[in-house]
């Protein structure tokens, strides 16, 4: 693991340029929806929220997830990407912790749900190695993966 630090800050027209400029590497175009469709997604979509996953003041990724209940009961993980730059370091398994911790703060959250192409062999493991597990269920000819929300009692969040 890495000892970096990762912050979630929104999009605005701010970095909105910066968000689109970032990429995947050339194999992995098919993987994941550029950023520039997920921003126009985001738009649509009253529930979802994006956010730049910076390091320092360096955006190295980008993140689109449910800031609210959605209509199906849990909350989603939309899109998710590291620039190519930036793979391999470890930013993704922490940006996906942050928003772990984000969403289970949430007294309503009681599971996370992503979905990835079945061919994304990479996100499943990182999904796997951060506690969700696959559902057996298909969205869009994606595999769907949940995390469930332990709650303690007396538990403070």
């Amino acid at each position: 693991m890495t000892d970096h630090v990762v912050q979630l800050r929104p999009i605005t027209k701010d970095n909105e340029t910066e968000c689109i400029n970032l990429k995947p590497q050339k194999e992995q175009k098919d993987l994941v929806a550029p950023n520039a469709d997920s921003l126009i997604h985001a738009t649509k979509e009253p529930t979802s929220k994006p956010f730049g996953i910076y390091t320092d003041d360096t955006m190295v990724g980008f993140l689109l997830f449910d800031n609210e209940i959605y209509k199906d009961g849990y909350y989603w993980i939309l899109r998710f990407m590291v620039d190519a730059r930036f793979q391999k370091k470890g930013y993704g398994s922490l940006a996906i912790r942050e928003v772990i911790k984000i969403l289970s703060a949430r007294p309503d959250c009681k599971q996370i749900r992503v979905n990835h192409v079945p061919h994304n062999t990479a996100a499943n493991r990182l999904y796997k190695s951060l506690g969700f597990q696959e559902t057996g269920e298909m969205e869009d000819g994606e595999i769907v993966l949940s995390y469930c929300v332990k709650r303690d009692i007396g538990d403070d969040h």
